[in-house]
């Protein structure tokens, strides 16, 4: 059997880098292309004055699935950590003194508010089934209008610039709920890490051993170069900017003011948790972050980030109810398969246009990479077998 040719991946965040290490372990030459500086993605830290703060938001690790944790773990994410997120909220329009109560909201602290009453009430009122209509008719028919306007009315018209019922509910029972049982973590999964050096330290380590090029803008257009050294293409960029086609697929993203602040000891923080949201229109930012609660630095300051949203950045796809900006993306995979000499697969939340957390995008890395080997290794079986250029996402 002939060894087979190099394989391109296209990004080196987290998809990427599980595509990348798994077709190296298997004996599969890989070359990883990235188009920033440094690798990482959106999941990469840094430090002002020495203090770990993350200019893309918060990366909290946390799966479910034993294949990933051990993947992961074994790569040096080892330190546990268990998320709670705070959410600062106005009772009425004329409070002056906003309450601080968990999220998602506890039904414990709820009652203790004036509002009880109505909350209640509307809770009893539920129907039995959650609307899957769009992202306001599920809330509401979880939590009831109170709390949706205290929680995540005026949060969702800043995050996403537009109004909760314009979106689509699809991401919604993953991530919005209700309790009444005092689990107080924001993620229920067993395994949850955050490396105190930042997620890059893992997906450094995962890429040891595979050749890196960063700064590499490639497009549409090279993939006929490409073709001419690498026998099968690993895609996780966004294909609207892939393909030169801007404006075709809804994007939002957030601008982040990180701020150094003094602290009195190496262990001080400067806010009351990791994350607390700001749903109100009062406070132009949704959320401010202090990394420092989470990596555990007993270092001298803090740095706390505030998010504003609304900037250019691809951070998260937009879900409409009409999911037309999914099915574009789908059109744009043909297109990009049309117009490859080799086979092209798509993975990661950015090329399958897709709101998923980071072991998601390293199962569908991983997924990706034995879709890929299968491929290559039959044709390597079958030299004389055309090669086809369809193929499918493992998404």
């Amino acid at each position: 059997m002939s060894a087979p040719a190099p394989v391109a991946v296209v990004g080196a965040g987290w998809a990427g880098a599980a595509a990348a290490h798994r077709l190296h372990r298997l004996g599969l030459a890989v070359h990883v292309y990235e188009r920033a500086p440094v690798t990482g993605g959106h999941s990469r830290a840094e430090r002002l004055r020495g203090v770990l703060y993350e200019p893309n938001g918060p990366h909290i690790f946390h799966t479910a699935n034993p294949e990933v944790a051990a993947l992961v773990g074994r790569h040096g994410m080892a330190r546990r950590y268990e998320h709670r997120v705070l959410t600062e909220v106005y009772l009425h329009e004329d409070d002056d003194a906003p309450r601080l109560l968990a999220w998602p909201p506890q039904v414990s602290e709820l009652r203790e508010l004036p509002l009880w009453p109505r909350v209640a009430a509307e809770l009893a009122a539920r129907p039995r089934t959650p609307s899957r209509t769009d992202l306001e008719a599920y809330c509401v028919s979880i939590m009831g209008r109170t709390l949706f306007d205290l929680f995540i009315r005026d949060y969702t018209e800043k995050q996403w610039g537009r109004s909760a019922h314009e979106l689509s509910a699809a991401f919604a029972p993953g991530r919005l709920e209700l309790r009444d049982d005092g689990y107080r973590r924001l993620f229920r999964d067993p395994w949850e890490f955050f490396p105190p050096d930042g997620p890059q330290t893992v997906i450094d380590s995962l890429l040891v051993g595979v050749p890196v090029t960063t700064g590499a803008r490639l497009g549409i257009g090279d993939l006929d170069d490409l073709a001419r050294r690498h026998s099968a293409v690993v895609l996780t960029a966004p294909l609207d900017e892939f393909t030169g086609r801007t404006g075709e697929l809804a994007w939002r993203g957030i601008r982040t003011v990180s701020c150094y602040e003094p602290t009195h000891g190496p262990g001080s923080t400067a806010t009351p948790g990791y994350v607390v949201n700001r749903p109100s229109h009062r406070v132009p930012y949704t959320r401010t972050v202090e990394t420092k609660h989470a990596s555990g630095q007993r270092v001298q300051g803090t740095v706390v980030s505030y998010e504003y949203p609304g900037s250019a950045e691809r951070h998260y796809p937009v879900p409409t109810p009409d999911r037309r900006y999914e099915r574009r993306n789908a059109e744009l995979k043909d297109v990009i398969r049309a117009r490859s000499p080799i086979p092209v697969h798509f993975c990661g939340r950015l090329a399958d246009y897709t709101y998923i957390n980071q072991d998601r995008a390293i199962e569908q890395g991983l997924a990706c990479a034995r879709q890929v080997a299968d491929h290559l290794l039959h044709a390597a079986d079958a030299p004389t077998r055309p090669v086809r250029t369809e193929n499918r996402s493992p998404a």
